[in-house]
């Protein structure tokens, strides 16, 4: 029986460690989460309303509405292991508290018991006249033990009595903090639906507009062919210099096991940015925003703060840096038969045929002077043909 109790209070603490350790990560997360909101806040309330700024402006505000939902998914999740532990805090309060009762009924029998012996003298005539020693040692003994077990139970009543007071204390701070958080809850809902008014409003103003913005993203989307149409070319002359076998690339062993590893990694690679949000996905698709304008993505976009470095997603050597028409640099890694590419870097911190490590800094990504955005565009090839980051990265 004792080792049954042992084992449901380790069991019990491991839970509710767990539980600490959740609404700990989920502090963590909510933090992160509001300090994001207020910088896109920020950005919103410094940007003012001209043409070439609303489509910027949609992105963030789409950008702060998913924020926001995601804010409120942590608020429930925190609201649900609160509610989870007031149960648990009751359930315990309950048990405590029939202990308490327990306790008074035992200790009144012992009370009761002892007034009926009515003085110390009754027990020192019951102690003399035993018929032994021994007898006599033995009641000693008892009346030892019955002392003692009393001074016990008046001990662990006081100890239940003062569980109790804390469990009340702790169970009202959960409530009052149960409250706060439903009331902060329904106040980020409030801010959303008017996020998603702001929204609308913003993507009507475009579409009344639709050629004005289409030309703008067919401009952008101009530089953007030029540069993977050179990085394309680089990899075919890779490919062309290289000795060729039926498997792809004739690969050194360093190499081989390096294409190895990265191909083993698939799914479970490091985003190329520390924090960031893809705003472009891989592949031919209508603008998120401007319908009638189409883009060939080649990679993704990925939306990041200012000051923000692109990192190598694994180790492999630097092929080949860009300098575009923008004077914007693109760094080309090959990690084996695998190549990645960092657009839109305004410094670089490595050189051609440098050897980078996995999560190594290698630029300073760009920031637009106009919108004040800070986006790295990044794709993979295998052999020459794009893949789709998504599918590579962990959790894109």
């Amino acid at each position: 029986m004792k080792n049954v109790i042992t084992i449901l209070i380790i069991v019990f603490a491991f839970c509710y460690e767990g539980v600490a350790q959740n609404r700990s990560n989920l502090e963590k997360q909510k933090k992160e989460l509001l300090t994001e909101i207020a910088n896109i806040q920020n950005k919103l309330s410094n940007s003012k309303k001209e043409k070439k700024l609303i489509l910027s402006n949609v992105e963030d505000v789409k950008y702060k509405t998913s924020l926001q939902e995601r804010l409120i998914e942590n608020i429930n999740d925190q609201l649900n292991l609160i509610v989870l532990n007031i149960d648990q805090n009751e359930i315990e309060l309950k048990k405590l508290k029939d202990r308490e009762i327990s306790l008074k009924d035992e200790l009144s029998k012992m009370i009761l018991k002892t007034y009926k012996s009515k003085s110390s003298l009754n027990k020192i005539k019951y102690i003399f006249s035993s018929k032994s020693f021994y007898q006599a040692f033995k009641r000693i003994q008892y009346f030892k033990q019955y002392a003692n077990y009393l001074s016990k139970t008046l001990s662990r009543l006081d100890v239940t009595k003062s569980e109790i007071n804390k469990t009340i204390v702790l169970l009202d701070s959960q409530k009052t903090e149960k409250q706060l958080l439903m009331k902060e809850n329904k106040l980020i809902r409030k801010e959303l639906n008017v996020e998603l008014l702001n929204l609308n409003k913003l993507v009507y103003r475009i579409n009344q507009n639709q050629k004005d913005y289409a030309q703008q993203i067919n401009s952008k989307q101009k530089l953007s062919r030029e540069i993977d149409a050179k990085i394309q070319r680089i990899i075919a002359d890779a490919l062309a210099k290289s000795k060729r076998n039926e498997k792809g690339f004739e690969l050194t062993a360093e190499a081989k096991l390096i294409s190895k590893n990265f191909n083993a990694n698939k799914g479970k690679l490091p985003w190329p940015v520390e924090k960031g949000y893809v705003v472009l996905g891989f592949g031919k698709q209508p603008h998120p925003i401007v319908k009638t304008a189409t883009i060939q993505s080649n990679g993704v976009r990925i939306r990041t703060s200012e000051n923000s470095n692109a990192r190598s997603i694994f180790e492999g050597n630097v092929y080949s840096v860009i300098l575009s028409k923008n004077n914007l640099y693109t760094i080309l890694i090959q990690h084996g038969s695998f190549f990645t590419a960092y657009k839109n870097l305004e410094t670089i911190f490595v050189k051609k045929g440098e050897k980078v490590k996995l999560k190594q800094k290698i630029g300073a990504i760009s920031t637009e002077k106009i919108t004040k955005q800070t986006v790295l565009s990044f794709s993979i090839f295998k052999e020459g043909v794009p893949q789709n980051p998504g599918v590579w990265i962990y959790k894109m």
